[in-house]
């Protein structure tokens, strides 16, 4: 973009990863009580992270190349792009939140007697959930496609933070499943429906 344009600090990133690993870290606590093994939540998260940057990336790019054209045209109000990806990224990560979430409580349901748990992250359950939990970096990558960002900085420190989320998220709710017992995949699955419609609920109101 056009030089002279601040660029954002060390600081600023941390934050705005921070910022972005919220509803990571929402949905991480109730899907780590489904008995989740240590490896399998070092794999999530770099999984997560990955998500995360090429998510953020792609806007970049994307927010990059529109602030281009309206260059070109003279227009100067770019902001609607950013709002209808907010709004569609909400609905689409709620409906996946709650999907997830009726299948833990089926699969728990199903399987008191001969209990098999069935773990959410793997395959492609792991990365409908890794996009809809990082395609609010999509939208975020539209606003910093318009200013200057040191890209290979800001992948970097948004895929540590994203990882020390998800670590930390899941590794809570395998502590709690612990205390909570066999019923934990049950009460982790009604927190994800819970979660799911109220985002949904707030983005359609």
């Amino acid at each position: 973009m056009a030089s002279g344009v601040r660029s954002l600090s060390i600081i600023e990133l941390f934050v705005l990863s921070a910022a972005l690993g919220t509803d990571l870290f929402s949905v991480a606590v109730p899907i780590g009580m489904n008995k989740v093994r240590r490896l399998v939540i070092l794999q999530s998260a770099v999984v997560f992270a990955v998500f995360h940057i090429i998510m953020i990336l792609a806007g970049y790019h994307i927010g990059h190349w529109l602030g281009t054209v309206v260059e070109h045209v003279g227009a100067h109000h770019i902001d609607w792009p950013v709002a209808n990806v907010q709004n569609f990224a909400t609905i689409i990560g709620a409906l996946v939140l709650t999907g997830l979430g009726i299948n833990m409580v089926k699969e728990n349901v199903s399987s008191q007697e001969n209990h098999s748990s069935a773990n959410p992250l793997h395959g492609a359950a792991l990365m409908m959930l890794a996009a809809s939990v990082s395609i609010d970096a999509l939208a975020a990558g539209f606003s910093l496609g318009m200013i200057d960002v040191d890209l290979f900085r800001l992948s970097i420190i948004l895929g540590l933070v994203i990882f020390a989320i998800a670590v930390m998220g899941l590794g809570l709710g395998r502590k709690l499943g612990r205390y909570i017992g066999e019923r934990a995949e049950l009460v982790g699955g009604i927190v994800l429906i819970l979660l799911g419609m109220h985002i949904l609920w707030t983005a359609i109101c």
